[in-house]
């Protein structure tokens, strides 16, 4: 989900919190793609993905006295998120047109025991690479893949150049996809 600079986001989050009606604009317009992405990912459903949205939003409207004391705002809002979107599957699921449909639409996506035990193995792997990674580029390729910062992002943070972050994540992705290969036939 796109961030906000910490201090932008801390004072927008307040003037939310006090009820500003435009800082809630902004908020929602920074954020809905992302939850209707997130929404949309989960039922398959455009209609059924704007409605979660629209009604994620309102509870953050509705709560708006706790974001005050939100430190982060991504993570805050992918919970709301994935609780509602939890919560509203499982009632629709009680619903037998709905339920068919799920059914229908999850099991021409979800992958087989077979497929399910090669991606858990390819996660090892990976793991196993990330770990003997030198320390600048674990460091990096973890923001960057675990914690998803940009580059920029990284390069703020660790206080050098972008280029920096950039060769580093191309090492380490060189690295991975090398052990990948000797250790996976990949």
């Amino acid at each position: 989900m796109l961030g906000l600079s910490k201090n932008n986001e801390t004072t927008l989050l307040r003037d939310v919190a006090e009820g500003d009606g435009k800082a809630f604009r902004l908020l929602f317009e920074r954020y809905w793609r992302s939850v209707y992405g997130v929404a949309l990912a989960f039922t398959k459903s455009p209609g059924l993905a704007e409605e979660m949205v629209q009604d994620i939003f309102l509870r953050i409207w509705l709560k708006r006295e706790k974001l005050s004391d939100v430190e982060k705002f991504d993570d805050y809002l992918f919970i709301v998120a994935r609780n509602h979107i939890f919560n509203k599957l499982k009632k629709k699921w009680q619903d037998a047109p709905f339920t068919s449909y799920i059914q229908e639409n999850i099991s021409e996506t979800a992958p087989t025991p077979e497929e399910q035990l090669q991606l858990r193995q390819t996660e090892q792997l990976v793991n196993k690479a990330v770990e003997q990674l030198p320390p600048q580029q674990h460091l990096i390729y973890c923001l960057s893949r675990r914690q998803g910062m940009s580059h920029e992002e990284i390069a703020h943070q660790l206080e050098i150049s972008t280029n920096t972050v950039k060769s580093h994540m191309n090492k380490a992705l060189h690295y991975i996809r090398n052990y990948l290969r000797m250790h996976a036939g990949i």
